[in-house]
């Protein structure tokens, strides 16, 4: 399944159409971004998505591709928090397939609430931060919990 596809599956279509820039180096990328894989840039005319060489794979662009899908549907503002945006991008990647059991670990089987308030800052979710893989493993459980109960109908109700 394509990138694409992914995130249409999610928001029923895609309506989004950032620029995207694919860096093949470590030299290159430093021009546009700290990433080595992925980072997505909001600007009021148009959103930018920055791969790097070590984002060049369906989860990393499609991780990428959620994110300013989701800020188009959104008029680019801020009006979900940081973690529910990481969360949603997260789940559609798929690369943390074991967010339940660290969820499950860090909320000590569900007796400990998780402060989502604490992940409300594009900081937790930092490339280079100890905490950030924890961090995307709980917005992820989250968002798939959440998403699961509402289905991409929900979603689209919840930015409109």
């Amino acid at each position: 399944m394509s990138s694409q596809d992914k995130v249409a599956d999610v928001f029923g279509e895609r309506v989004s159409s950032p620029y995207l820039i694919v860096t093949l180096s470590q030299q290159a990328l430093k021009k546009y971004a700290e990433n080595p894989t992925g980072q997505t840039y909001y600007y009021p005319w148009k959103n930018y998505i920055v791969v790097g060489p070590k984002g060049l794979n369906v989860s990393v662009i499609s991780h990428e591709f959620t994110h300013a899908e989701l800020r188009e549907r959104l008029h680019n503002k801020n009006k979900v928090p940081v973690w529910f945006d990481e969360g949603l991008a997260t789940m559609v990647d798929g690369r943390y397939s074991n967010y339940e059991k660290v969820w499950m670990q860090y909320s000590n089987n569900g007796e400990i609430p998780v402060d989502y308030s604490l992940l409300d800052s594009h900081q937790a979710f930092h490339y280079g931060n100890a905490e950030a893989w924890t961090n995307y493993n709980l917005a992820c459980y989250e968002i798939s919990r959440w998403y699961t109960i509402v289905g991409s109908s929900g979603l689209i109700k919840l930015i409109d």
